[in-house]
């Protein structure tokens, strides 16, 4: 009997069927700007704000994109907003939404030099488009 307490005990406690952290693109991004730094060279500093629509959802962040990658044929390079999600089987989120919530700004130093104009913030519904200005503006 004993066994059998200890067995289900630790089922409970290991989490039977909760899911781990997973990688997900944010849904909605609210607005993006992109700007040059005015204090280093080279880097263009990339910020947005996104929605994370319940606890299970923290963390985000912008996924650079890889070194070497050329903008499209109107100029754009995509750059994808993740989080980090504990959804999945047997795990309870509050549903606490949060809209507007700051990404960490992106200080990107291997942008290409050639023909980049702007980027475009990518979420997995909504993506927002920003020009980048002479110098960064501090807000995104």
């Amino acid at each position: 009997m004993r066994l059998l307490t200890c067995a289900a005990i630790m089922a409970i406690v290991s989490g039977g069927g909760a899911a781990l952290a997973a990688e997900q693109t944010v849904a909605v991004v609210h607005s993006a700007s992109a700007g040059y730094s005015r204090t280093t060279k080279h880097t263009i500093i990339v910020r947005a704000t996104v929605d994370l629509p319940n606890s299970c959802w923290s963390k985000p962040r912008f996924k650079a994109p890889e070194r070497g990658v050329q903008p499209d044929a109107d100029g754009v390079v995509a750059i994808a907003v993740v989080v980090d999600s504990s959804e999945g089987p047997g795990v309870m989120c509050s549903m606490i939404f949060r809209q507007g919530v700051s990404v960490p700004s992106l200080y990107w130093t291997n942008y290409p030099t050639n023909g980049l104009k702007a980027v475009r913030v990518i979420g997995a519904g909504t993506p927002a488009l920003a020009t980048i200005a002479r110098t960064d503006s501090g807000r995104p």
